[in-house]
Formats: C-alpha cells, sequence, structure tokens
C-alpha cells in the first residue's frame, strides 16, 4: 500500500502492516474457533432432523441411540476395543445420541467423555434453572464448570476465582474450557475433572481424591487445587469426586468416621484407575501415575489399594487411615513407591494412632478405635513400614491469618496446606507427582501461649489426645478462636533434607 503524497507514504505502511496484521489474527481466531463452531451447528442439524446412522467396522449400519444402548451392557475393556476401531465422525454421532451414557462408562475415551459431559452439564443448568425451586448455589457451580479458565501451562498460581462466568464466559485468548470425564447431579454431585493435557513429555499424571465436606457445588477450591498442581508439575491432573464424600465431621453413620463412603467409592477409584493407564499408554506410554488422598480421601484410596488399585506413587497427605479391610495393600504394580504427610497438632493425628480395636483407658472407660485402619496395616500411614514421612513444613505466603514462613499446624494445618501452593506441604505433593524431589519429615517441639507439643508427641494417641484437648479447652473455658494461633518452632526449626522422588 502506498500514497501519492510521499510525506504520508510511511503512514500508508504502517496501516498495511496493522491491516495484514489483522487479517492474520482473524485467521487465526477462525481457525481456533470455526472448526468449533461448524461442528456445532452440524450437531444442531442432527438434534433436529434425527441422527443419521453410523458405519461400523464391519461396514454395516446403525442407529447411534441402539450403539449406545450395547456400550452399555459392554466391560469397559469390550467397549475399548470397539470404540478403537470407530471413525471420529461415529464417536461424535454417539455422543450427541446418548452423552448422558458415554460420559460416564469406563472404556469410552477420555475425549469422547469430555464432549459428552459437557451437554450434560449443559442440560443440568438449564433442568436446575427451570425447577421451581431452583438450588442457586448448584447454578453458580455449573456456569463456573462450563466457564473458560487459564491454561495451567502458560499461567502463574491460580487464585481462589477458578473460573469466569456471566459476561466473562466467553473464549479469550490463554484460556482453556474446564474437561470433565465423569459428571452426575445425584448424591452432593460428582464428577471427575481433568485438569491440563495427556502428551507424551509430561513427567507425570496425578489423581487427587479430596476429603470430608466434598460436594459438587462447593468443589471450587478444590478445583484451585487441582489446577495449582498441574500448573506446579506439567502433569494432567485428575480431581477425583466419583461418588458422595461425608459432609460431618463427628456422625458415626453419616460422618467422617463412617467407612461407607469410602467402601462404596474405592471400587469405582480401582476401575478409573485402569482407565487412566489405557489412556496414558495411548497418549503418554511410561508416564509414572500418581494418587494423592487427603484427610478422608486417604482412606479411599489405602481401601482402593487393599482392592488392587495399581500406582506407580501413592502419596497419604493428612490421611484418615490406611484402609477398611483386614488385609494389607494389594501390589498390581509391586515396584510402588508410598508416601505420606501429616502436620503437627492436626487432629487427625490422633484418629490416626489409635488402634482398631480402641483403648481402654483408666476408670474402665473404652475409646473406640479409628474405623479406617486395618488390622495388618494400622490407622497411620506415617507408621507402615516402607512408607517414607514427607515434611509439611513452612507456609510459603501469607494466607488466611498465617505467616509466610509460619510453620504448618494446628487445625488449620490439616488442609490449609493445599490453599498455599508456596508451601513446603504443597511442593512436596507436586513433586511425588511430577518424581522430581520432596522434604523429609522433620519432628519438631512447637508451642503457642495454650498448646505445647513436645518431641515425641507424634504418634502417640494418648499425648495426642491430651495436646488436643488442652487447645480444646482453652477455646471452651477463655473463648480462644484458635489455640494454634502463632506457633513457634522450639526445637528442630530446621527444613526436611531433600530425597529424590524416583
Amino acid at each position: 500500500m502506498t500514497h501519492s503524497d510521499p510525506e504520508k507514504e510511511g503512514a500508508a505502511g504502517v496501516f498495511q502492516l496493522n491491516l495484514l496484521s489483522g487479517l492474520d489474527e482473524l485467521e487465526r481466531l477462525d481457525n481456533l474457533f470455526g472448526a468449533r463452531l461448524r461442528e456445532s451447528i452440524g450437531d444442531l442439524t442432527a438434534m433436529r432432523d434425527g441422527q443419521p446412522d453410523i458405519t461400523l467396522t464391519d461396514g454395516s449400519m446403525r442407529d447411534p441411540d441402539a450403539v449406545a444402548i450395547q456400550l452399555a451392557s459392554m466391560s469397559q475393556d469390550e467397549r475399548a476395543t470397539f470404540l478403537a476401531g470407530s471413525s471420529p465422525e461415529a464417536r461424535r454421532q454417539l455422543v450427541i445420541a446418548a452423552p448422558e451414557k458415554l460420559g460416564n462408562l469406563n472404556g469410552v475415551p477420555f475425549v469422547m467423555r469430555i464432549e459428552a459431559n459437557e451437554i450434560n452439564v449443559r442440560n443440568a443448568l438449564t433442568a436446575e434453572k427451570a425447577r421451581p425451586t431452583r438450588d442457586e448455589a448448584r447454578i453458580t457451580q455449573l456456569k463456573a464448570m462450563l466457564a473458560p479458565i487459564p491454561n495451567p501451562e502458560s499461567a502463574g498460581p491460580l487464585g481462589t476465582a477458578p473460573a469466569a462466568t456471566g459476561d466473562r464466559a466467553t473464549p479469550q485468548l490463554g484460556m482453556v474450557d474446564r474437561k470433565f470425564v465423569m459428571f452426575s447431579t445425584a448424591g452432593n454431585g460428582r464428577m471427575i475433572e481433568m485438569v491440563g493435557e495427556m502428551r507424551p513429555d509430561v513427567p507425570g499424571v496425578g489423581v487427587y481424591v479430596p476429603g470430608t465436606s466434598t460436594n459438587l457445588n462447593g468443589s471450587g477450591s478444590n478445583h484451585v487445587a487441582a489446577w495449582n498442581l498441574a500448573d506446579q508439575t506439567g502433569s494432567p491432573i485428575f480431581l477425583y469426586m466419583e461418588g458422595d464424600f461425608p459432609q460431618s465431621l463427628t456422625s458415626l453413620s453419616d460422618g467422617a468416621p463412617s467407612p461407607r463412603f469410602a467402601a462404596d467409592m474405592a471400587p469405582k477409584l480401582v476401575d478409573f484407575g485402569r482407565e487412566v493407564d489405557r489412556e496414558v499408554t495411548a497418549g503418554a506410554p511410561g508416564t509414572p501415575v500418581s494418587y494423592v488422598g487427603h484427610s478422608y480421601g486417604g482412606s479411599v484410596v489405602g481401601f482402593a489399594e487393599q482392592m488392587g488399585l495399581r500406582a506407580d506413587r501413592v502419596l497419604h497427605a493428612s490421611s484418615a487411615g490406611t484402609g477398611v479391610f483386614e488385609g494389607g495393600w494389594n501390589n498390581p504394580n509391586p515396584d510402588v513407591q508410598r508416601y505420606s504427610m501429616t502436620a503437627p497438632g492436626d487432629l487427625i493425628g490422633v484418629v490416626q494412632s489409635y488402634p482398631e480395636g480402641g483403648l481402654t483407658v483408666p476408670g474402665g472407660i473404652h475409646l473406640p478405635g479409628n474405623p479406617h485402619a486395618s488390622e495388618v496395616l494400622g490407622g497411620d500411614p506415617d507408621e507402615v513400614p516402607g512408607v517414607i514421612r514427607l515434611d509439611t513444613g513452612f507456609y510459603g505466603a501469607d494466607i488466611d491469618g498465617h505467616r509466610r514462613g509460619e510453620v504448618v499446624f494446628g487445625t488449620d494445618g490439616h488442609g490449609k496446606y493445599w490453599d498455599d501452593p508456596t508451601s513446603t506441604a504443597f511442593g512436596n505433593i507436586a513433586g511425588v507427582i511430577a518424581g522430581t524431589d520432596a522434604t523429609v519429615y522433620v519432628e519438631r517441639g512447637i508451642e503457642t501461649r495454650w498448646v505445647d507439643v513436645g518431641l515425641g508427641d507424634n504418634g502417640n494417641g494418648g499425648k495426642e489426645a491430651f495436646d488436643a484437648g488442652r487447645a480444646a479447652t482453652a477455646g471452651a473455658l477463655f473463648d480462644v478462636e484458635d489455640p494454634y494461633a502463632n506457633p513457634r518452632v522450639t526445637d528442630n526449626p530446621q527444613r526436611g533434607e531433600p530425597i529424590d522422588i524416583p
């Protein structure tokens, strides 16, 4: 582009460059979003006019609804074999025909399940909005699940807002869609979210099982933790919520003391683990798979290991126990590496230290034991032979009343480190998943104005219960909001020694 006036020729050149740049950007956006728009138009046309028959591997034509019913009756291995020979177009027509079936079927490739569950989430949102008494928290959550999020491969730590909603919930540069390989509104709401991509160059694959009080509506913080793990490790992370978690800490029948939720989820985790292995074999051969169970999720993982979960690495983070069966862990992988971590002063330590059969204290009073303990392994993953205990260490940032450099301690030490991706504990979780390094446990003496945890208290149920009792007394008698606040390390303030994660 030129101009007859020599004085304006330079400006004309700049205008030409801007115009060409704009055309290049339009082409890039068309390549990025155009294909998806064209697919959506095709899908809507099929929904209006009816699904065409699909061509099977033997050349026969079948109604996709009938094929979906047939798939539901197969084993997960049979489904995988059947779909492996199907064309991309046939797979897409199956997803459109029966998303509610294919979204949650093991043996169906994750890419198909993700496409199906996007439809399922949208349908759930539409249905919830149409209800006479709407669950506004559920509507907010479903909108967030459909909104784009920052790509964990190109951003720093994620804050507490996991996704854009409302007017901001549109495709943006540097943003990616959320991916769900399982979704259901049953119970308290269930899902398995995949954060990150499965590629040959990923250092690891992680499956994160959260704990008590987890539910779909309140899963935002779990999503953020999974995102930050994907960001730190460069690995795909699966947030595993394929069942109901206890919503109470104290109810013996419906709360954290009951192992029935773990008994329900563990076999599902074993089956899902086979699907993770299948996807790893296809997309990232030889990549180690790690399972991280936090709190009640540790019992789920431990129970699943007793049932034959294949893992390369397992990490019990502030775990409720080792599993509810009487036997030990089954080892489909004889070289599985196991790790654990529990913060000093964490009340879960009291639960871990009590044997399954309970204790009889002076006066003949019998205290119930840990219902998440097996007779062979006990209830404390930190004490099981062969398990390497890692350090929960220190906070790396100012967070919710805790200072940068403060020791992870007390009731907040049970899970607050999940909200601080710069903490020692979070870094150790990331190190296990990525197969880099982590720091080993250091037993520390720690005191506050109201609590004094000494060397030797850890793993001693009586001493741990006494420490917890002092904290509870301070809270009850002196109206102390947090007896564990402002802790001071009195013994062994050093950080743990680093170890390589094989």
